[in-house]
């Protein structure tokens, strides 16, 4: 035995770790030669690597266990931890046309496009905060497993991804992540999700004892727990993933490794594959509540169980997969948070004009410094469940300015400071009222405030932008056509935003403008205006910036598709289980 587990679950696990690092180390590393190929993986990728990877990254083995966490608790209801975005991932989709046409390396770029630097510089500091707390969040999730069942204590579990994620991270960073993600997604979709269940369905007793325990407690097949998860509760996590779900960071660099917008889109589907597999990790944790009850943490049921049902070697491929999970997410999200710490605070706002090598280098090291922090982190928050709220409620407020500037030609500068200020004053105003009011620490009181934290600071970010855009100054018109000509121009036609003198990262990259100082032609930005504007929806005056996208023919029926079937995603799994498992006892 090796840490307590099988030699030869040990070796599987020793095989797997050498090639993740041989790719992401040595072909990751030599594939990374500019920003673009560290921050979007060069920005050259179709519809099924990008499927795959988005797959892998979306899928961090943190939902597994704290959906089948919850799911032991209160049954069914407890998918809601990651279906929460479910209702998002439309809209992931009908942005990932304006995200990869931006042609910019981090979501704080494109927020400088639309606005000005110091809003992004605030921007960069919370999303990349939220990075972090993501990164730390995967790796409580893989220890809390690992330590259910080897002699690896939490902290040396956490260590051990730490050092590993770290490598290939700073070797290169997005590149050396996706071409590792091709492995690990097709880990996650295939042995993660359904290796382990043909054991456990045996060992909790199969359809008897499923059927016994569900006549006893048909209110597990309820997507809706009063006592554990209330209606606010998930409303709570639907509007902040709704409202907040596209300011987070990743999904833009999620986006942008693709090579076109019918590849962006894969950021939805993606999504929702995800969405389908969340639904599988609620039924683990329901036979997880048969095979092996009360447990005083069930976020440990993963680990606890497959070190008692698993035989020799499937053990070890779950291992890896668990790993795979974890480490794939975390080094998109810590090469996320170098994007925009390194690449976008440093390079932009503290240390302008330095050489590519430098900020090569100044990103490698956030990179590794990101997943350094998180991993400190893990010895101060103690659940997945405190950082999925504590995530969450930051970003319910972020999302709202890019919303704004994305849609409406009339959202300002003072709209968009308005409703970041209100956002982050009413979350510190409702946690420390909360702190004083149960005399708790900071950590302990994100549970009790979660739903007033989320629907208040919303509520008054939304107040905040509208009362901006009334009393505020309207921005330059010239900056914001800019901002609009660019999301409305197709990729592949880069050159009329050539002709018309604009410069952006991924134009200087491929060699069609130099890295000069931009001088855009206001006649020739007003003329494009124009012309895109003749494909609005609601007429070429309006402010409305929605247009009918004649180049992309597919897209509209796309966004019509993948919003039915987040929807029959509910309603079948509610129409199912009540026939199967309520109905008919």
């Amino acid at each position: 035995m090796i840490f307590g587990i099988h030699w030869f679950d040990f070796s599987i696990l020793m095989v797997y770790f050498a090639v993740i690092l041989y790719v992401g180390v040595l072909k990751g590393g030599r594939k990374t030669k500019t920003l673009g190929d560290f921050f979007v993986a060069g920005g050259k990728w179709g519809p099924l690597i990008s499927f795959i990877f988005i797959f892998a990254s979306a899928i961090a083995g943190n939902e597994a266990v704290v959906v089948g966490g919850q799911a032991y608790q209160s049954g069914l209801s407890g998918v809601w931890y990651w279906w929460s975005f479910l209702f998002a991932t439309p809209i992931y989709y009908l942005f990932s046309t304006y995200f990869r046409r931006a042609r910019v390396y981090n979501v704080s770029e494109f927020f400088e496009m639309r606005f000005d630097k110091y809003a992004s510089a605030f921007y960069s500091f919370f999303a990349g905060l939220i990075c972090i707390l993501f990164i730390g969040m995967f790796l409580l999730a893989i220890a809390k497993i690992l330590s259910g069942f080897m002699t690896l204590t939490q902290f040396h579990c956490v260590c051990i991804i730490t050092v590993i994620v770290g490598v290939y991270v700073f070797s290169g960073g997005m590149m050396s992540t996706l071409l590792t993600d091709i492995l690990q997604g097709l880990m996650c979709l295939i042995i993660l999700s359904f290796i382990m269940l043909p054991f456990l369905w045996v060992h909790a007793g199969g359809w008897e004892a499923l059927r016994q325990y569900s006549a006893e407690k048909p209110e597990i097949w309820n997507l809706v727990d009063p006592n554990r998860m209330t209606i606010w509760t998930i409303l709570a996590l639907n509007l902040s993933a709704l409202v907040g779900g596209i300011a987070a960071p990743w999904i833009y660099n999620w986006i942008s490794v693709s090579k076109n917008e019918q590849a962006a889109t894969q950021c939805g589907w993606g999504h929702l594959w995800k969405r389908i597999i969340t639904l599988l990790f609620a039924f683990y944790g329901i036979l997880f509540a048969i095979y092996k009850p009360n447990l005083t943490d069930p976020e440990m049921a993963w680990g606890i169980v497959m070190g008692e049902i698993l035989p020799i070697g499937v053990l070890g491929l779950l291992i890896a997969s668990f790993f795979a999970a974890a480490m794939s997410s975390a080094g998109t999200y810590a090469t996320t948070s170098s994007a925009l710490y390194a690449n976008y605070l440093y390079r932009r706002i503290f240390r302008p004009g330095k050489s590519l090598a430098h900020y090569l280098l100044a990103g490698r090291l956030w990179a590794l410094a990101s997943v350094i922090i998180a991993a400190v982190s893990t010895l101060y928050i103690p659940t997945i469940q405190q950082y999925v709220k504590l995530s969450l409620t930051l970003l319910s407020f972020l999302g709202i300015p890019i919303y704004f500037g994305v849609i409406w030609r009339k959202a300002n500068r003072t709209g968009m400071w308005l409703s970041l200020i209100c956002g982050i004053s009413t979350y510190i105003t409702v946690i420390v009222y909360t702190m004083n009011k149960n005399g708790a620490g900071f950590f302990d009181s994100i549970n009790p405030c979660f739903e007033a934290s989320v629907f208040l600071s919303t509520l008054f970010s939304l107040i905040g932008m509208f009362v901006g855009i009334i009393f505020g100054k309207p921005d330059d018109e010239l900056k914001v056509k800019r901002f609009h000509v660019i999301t409305h121009t197709p990729v592949g036609q880069e050159k009329r935003l050539v002709d018309a003198g604009i410069k952006l990262p991924a134009l200087i990259d491929a060699g069609l403008v130099d890295d000069g100082e931009e001088k855009v032609d206001a006649d020739e930005i007003e003329r494009l205006y124009a012309q895109d504007s003749e494909h609005k929806f609601f007429g070429k005056d309006s402010s409305i910036e929605l247009r009918r996208e004649p180049e992309l023919k597919w897209y509209y029926p796309g966004f019509i598709k993948i919003t039915l079937a987040c929807f029959g995603l509910v309603l079948v799994t509610w129409l199912l289980t009540r026939i199967i498992f309520v109905w008919s006892n």
